[in-house]
């Protein structure tokens, strides 16, 4: 009994203080930030944009989640899963998912999206969806480094070292998802907890939906990349689609750093230093880059809202509701 009652605590402690590195962090990366790149100079950039540029990025973020949603379900579909949910279930899963993502770990969404959906195998376990939904974040990975290599190839913009770092790292996603397709077939070589785990993971059984959401992953982060370039274009006119394509795919790569909030900060970075090779104002980058976040955090903060209204509807009552159900 002692042993439940300080547990607690140190698991709190430990989740707090995450909280406040990854706020720390990102706070310390902007101050950096603001000590090179006057803030009033950002701010004059921001009102700079306009409002048209503004809707352009918001709506081009909010195709890229659309994609995510189809490739999602794609993934659903090659991995063998009886049912799929309605386009509606879907799009409430995925966006409230993105909601909860923006907590510490970025992965809250995840496993909220996988635990909601385990009933659409025909074991009904968790392991499998769950797991699915990690496919689908790998193959957002894979796409975004297949991008950013393919853009570092046609524009002389971006760093070389990309290539290098995105073979790394395309190895590591392809490894990712090709242990996930063979769990089954290894579980018996795997000694005891290993093979039971092993064994409970989803192997493809369609690849057709597979590949299509490989081709998926490429698109939505194209989408990304041309969210970020409407914005700079409105402030440097001199920037060229390609030049977009070759440095916010990287930006984004970024943002996967694991201790900032969102991947604010090192995104941030990220553009500030890419766009400045090609003789960008960094006020005009930085404004860029906080205006993506706006319209990333206005997505996400959106499926906070239908969470809400999901819990609501819960306690409301209903002519079909019949007691002690």
């Amino acid at each position: 009994m002692e042993s439940q009652t300080v547990k607690p605590p140190r698991s709190r402690a430990r989740i707090a203080l995450g909280i406040f590195a990854r706020l720390a962090i990102t706070g310390l990366v902007f101050g950096f930030l603001f000590t090179r790149i006057d803030a009033r100079a950002v701010g004059a950039a921001v009102e700079r944009i306009p409002l048209l540029a503004l809707l352009g990025a918001l709506f081009s973020l909010l195709f890229a989640l659309f994609t995510g949603i189809v490739r999602w379900r794609a993934l659903l579909v090659a991995y063998g899963a009886v049912t799929i949910p309605g386009w509606k279930e879907s799009i409430r899963l995925y966006w409230v998912s993105l909601f909860y993502n923006l907590l510490p770990g970025a992965v809250g969404g995840d496993v909220y999206r996988g635990y909601s959906t385990r009933h659409f195998f025909a074991d009904g376990a968790a392991t499998r969806s769950v797991s699915v939904v990690f496919v689908e974040r790998v193959f957002g990975f894979t796409g975004l480094l297949v991008l950013a290599a393919a853009a570092t190839l046609a524009g002389p913009a971006a760093d070389r070292q990309v290539l290098f770092y995105s073979g790394i790292g395309l190895c590591a996603a392809f490894g990712a998802v090709l242990t996930i397709a063979l769990g089954r077939r290894v579980a018996r070589f795997l000694p005891g907890s290993l093979a039971k785990l092993a064994g409970s993971l989803p192997s493809i059984e369609r690849p057709a939906p597979f590949g299509f959401a490989i081709a998926l992953s490429v698109v939505t982060h194209v989408l990304v990349s041309l969210s970020g370039h409407v914005l700079i274009h409105s402030l440097a006119p001199s920037v060229t689609f390609n030049d977009s394509m070759s440095i916010f795919p990287i930006g984004t790569l970024a943002a996967y750093f694991p201790l900032t909030v969102a991947g604010a900060g090192a995104r941030d970075t990220a553009l500030v230093v890419l766009f400045a090779k090609l003789g960008i104002a960094r006020e005009n980058a930085l404004a860029t880059s906080l205006c993506l976040l706006g319209c990333n955090l206005l997505l996400s903060g959106f499926g906070g809202i239908l969470q809400s209204a999901g819990r609501t509807a819960t306690h409301l009552p209903t002519a079909s509701s019949e007691p002690g159900r």
